[in-house]
């Protein structure tokens, strides 16, 4: 007889298992610690560089207005600077030359010194463009605004202009020279905003500005004017102040 054989398999199976509890809590702080660690490396790098934004963004300002107000100031006419508080005026040179002959009549011969000739004979009845030579201040350039009528070109075609006025000008200019000028311009401070100021028309030259002190010196019949300016920023963001001193030399050329 055959013999029959039974054999028994043993099946075992593995079963698959998780993470306990405790496991998990741990991993989740480890990766909040990490996650912290990370978030605040960043955070300190990203104001880092809105800082330095925010700072170099004040010092542009303060570079901008310094160089405006200085090319500006230095065109003024002689001995028309002013200031008072946190304001500097002053009377822009437009053109300028030597008068010939004499000075205290209605039409003026001139020699160009600023502008050419054709430069000067586009000036046609402008009620904002004065003429005057050798004023002390201000207020004089003020009072004395002899509106140019017209401006013809000279005899024979010799390079000269024929500056026709409203009335006589008063040249007490030692070298017979003569300036036109327009419209005062002023560079005031305004609830912490620099402005710049001519006529009707106002323009912001900087912002976040915490002071602006003007003094002029040098007045009169001396060579020069000396214009002292402190300027002051507040950076909202940072806190920081920045302060600029700065002088102008004006040459009152008379």
């Amino acid at each position: 007889m055959g013999q029959t054989v039974v054999m028994n398999k043993t099946v075992v199976i593995k079963k698959n298992q998780g993470f306990s509890l405790m496991e998990m809590v741990i991993a989740l702080v480890i990766l909040g610690i990490i996650s912290l660690a990370i978030g605040s490396y960043l955070q300190l790098g990203a104001e880092g560089y809105i800082s330095t934004v925010s700072r170099d963004r004040v010092q542009s300002q303060a570079r901008f207005a310094l160089e405006k107000m200085t090319r500006e100031i230095r065109h003024a006419a002689p001995n028309s600077l002013a200031s008072t508080g946190n304001c500097v005026s002053f009377y822009p040179i437009h053109l300028a030359g030597f008068t010939l002959g004499n000075a205290r009549m209605m039409n003026i011969e001139l020699v160009p010194t600023i502008g050419t000739a054709e430069q000067w004979q586009t000036i046609t009845g402008s009620d904002q463009l004065a003429l005057a030579a050798g004023l002390g201040n201000a207020a004089e350039y003020a009072a004395q605004a002899f509106k140019i009528n017209r401006v013809n070109a000279g005899p024979d075609g010799n390079g000269t202009v024929l500056v026709n006025v409203i009335a006589p000008l008063d040249n007490r200019s030692p070298a017979n020279r003569a300036y036109a000028y327009g419209q005062p311009v002023s560079f005031c401070l305004e609830a912490n905003v620099l402005r710049r100021k001519s006529g009707n028309s106002s323009a912001v030259i900087a912002e976040q500005v915490s002071g602006f002190d003007v003094a002029v010196s040098g007045k009169g019949l001396e060579n020069n004017s000396m214009v002292h300016i402190n300027l002051a920023f507040q950076d909202g963001r940072t806190g920081e102040r920045f302060s600029y001193e700065h002088t102008v030399q004006v040459i009152n050329v008379l």
